[in-house]
């Protein structure tokens, strides 16, 4: 009976028979948890047309829910029994229970349209569970390719299916913007388009010569807050400069540091337009900043920090006057006037300030968050220099890279042999390697990378995380075992995405 979880949970103690479920299935819940059940009420009036009725404790119901404070915040405890009875850590232990319940039945529990299921077994078991690790995310670029509200919060719902709690969102680039900011019109009105984008693999040169853009509203980036919230999932906003910027200087080319008007970015890779380090442009990546973060209120913010070409400041005047003053000997130090500010911006606000490795290169603000995405190393490094960090190096946990080496494999970010199979996700480990056991816990988690230069549409989308994303779940829960053991797991939670519509890649056979 194993077989049918997926994270496995920490422990499972399985016991003889079944308790029968049907609707009206009849739930005992405390006020601080009803939220959590109202939204599993939902799933089931969806897939089944099940109804939930609240009754009180002790009545004779099928489910009594409540609050354990000896649990930890993501803890929770199942009894499956005549009356089960689950209790949790908080609302979102206790949607995780809920979601393992639904695992334990009928994989029409799963189906986003109405199925016909009377009656679900549920197998008899008592479950003891919890994360090993706080951050299990998976981070998606919505500019080199956009992806709308709908298909974003289908996202957050299946990362929810798989206990995984953040959302870390890539809100620009070079090849656009993708956020509408009060006062700076230009960045959506022109940022968020391009006339073209490539076709096939950067090296083949070919381009489709179809405009692509998009930008979520205010509006939209609270649907998609509220919407994550009722999944227990946090959205982590990027902002990303003061590189990959040239969306931005498209729209205002005052902010850059060249003369000649630039389009936003028609090619993949990393353009060596950067912002300059003037005044106005440090007090624009500010305003930025904290309007988005305010739009994610307690959530950390990513300030990107990542691939920030310097051939430009170094030839620039204003560039050089900054140097001068700030007594910096190396061009290179101009992003830390960025870093800095940003971080104290969001500190000032309340947020967790969260960069790519790349700060690691120079001095790092105490408290800031490192997203380790070279190699595992520089989790090492962060973790040794009295850094937190979330694990998300590509050699492992970058899901633009090819499922396999089969030719067939659609085009993706790197080539053969360059290939992330699932069972090398599976086989990652979220603690690096020769990290001393006392700096442990500095590992927040892990991520997975979605980046979009080769995924555009929502299927293709699928197929390059799933199944990476769920046996990555496991892995960032803490409970991997063995390819073995988790191949038949994998093919039951396979089921039931399929129910839901999701195109993920089939597994090959067997060897």
């Amino acid at each position: 009976m194993r077989t049918r979880l997926l994270p496995l949970p920490r422990s499972a103690e399985y016991q003889t028979g079944s308790v029968s479920w049907a609707s009206p299935l009849r739930v005992a819940v405390t006020d601080d948890l009803r939220g959590a059940v109202t939204t599993f009420a939902l799933d089931l009036k969806t897939a089944v047309g099940w109804d939930v009725a609240f009754v009180d404790a002790g009545t004779g119901g099928d489910l009594e829910i409540a609050l354990d404070p000896a649990l930890g915040p993501e803890e929770y405890r199942v009894v499956v029994d005549d009356v089960t009875v689950v209790t949790a850590g908080s609302p979102a232990g206790a949607s995780y229970a809920l979601t393992v319940l639904r695992q334990l039945g009928a994989v029409e529990l799963w189906s986003p349209t109405r199925s016909t299921l009377e009656r679900c077994e549920i197998a008899r078991v008592v479950i003891d569970d919890g994360p090993a690790f706080p951050w299990r995310g998976v981070h998606l670029d919505v500019v080199r390719h956009f992806f709308d509200v709908a298909s974003v919060c289908r996202l957050i719902d299946l990362l929810a299916a798989h206990r995984l709690n953040t959302l870390h969102l890539h809100l620009n680039d070079d090849q656009g913007w993708r956020v509408e900011i009060p006062g700076w019109p230009r960045l959506t009105d022109v940022g968020a388009w391009r006339r073209s984008s490539p076709v096939g693999h950067e090296d083949a040169a070919m381009d489709d010569n179809t405009p692509h853009g998009g930008y979520f509203t205010a509006d939209d980036l609270v649907h998609l807050r509220e919407h994550a919230a009722r999944r227990f999932v946090r959205i982590v906003p990027e902002i990303d400069l003061p590189g990959h910027a040239q969306a931005v200087i498209a729209a205002y080319p005052g902010l850059g540091n060249v003369e000649e008007p630039l389009e936003v970015w028609t090619r993949w890779g990393i353009s060596e337009h950067v912002l300059n380090v003037g005044a106005e442009a440090l007090a624009f990546a500010e305003d930025v900043i904290r309007y988005v973060a305010g739009l994610f209120p307690e959530s950390p913010v990513h300030i990107g920090g990542d691939e920030c070409p310097t051939s430009e400041w170094e030839r620039s005047p204003i560039a050089r006057h900054v140097m001068v003053e700030q007594g910096f000997g190396d061009a290179r130090q101009l992003q830390g006037l960025f870093t800095h500010r940003l971080s104290a911006a969001l500190r000032d606000e309340g947020h967790e300030v969260v960069a790519w490795d790349e700060v690691l290169d120079a001095r790092v603000d105490p408290g800031t968050v490192v997203c380790a995405w070279r190699s595992s190393s520089k989790g090492v490094e962060a973790a040794r220099r009295g850094l937190d960090v979330v694990m998300a190096p590509m050699q492992f946990l970058y899901f633009d890279w090819l499922n396999s080496v089969d030719p067939k494999e659609p085009t993706a970010q790197a080539p053969v042999p360059y290939a992330t199979t699932w069972q090398k996700v599976y086989g990652f480990s979220v603690v690096p390697p020769g990290l001393e056991s006392e700096l442990h816990h500095h590992v927040r988690g892990a991520q997975a990378q979605l980046w979009t230069e080769y995924i555009s549409t929502r299927d293709h989308l699928d197929y390059m995380a799933f199944p990476r994303v769920t046996v990555f779940s496991e892995v960032v829960w803490g409970t991997p075992t063995t390819l073995e053991d988790v191949r038949p797991r994998l093919e039951v939670q396979l089921d039931r995405l399929a129910i839901m519509g999701v195109r993920f890649r089939s597994l090959d056979p067997e060897a």
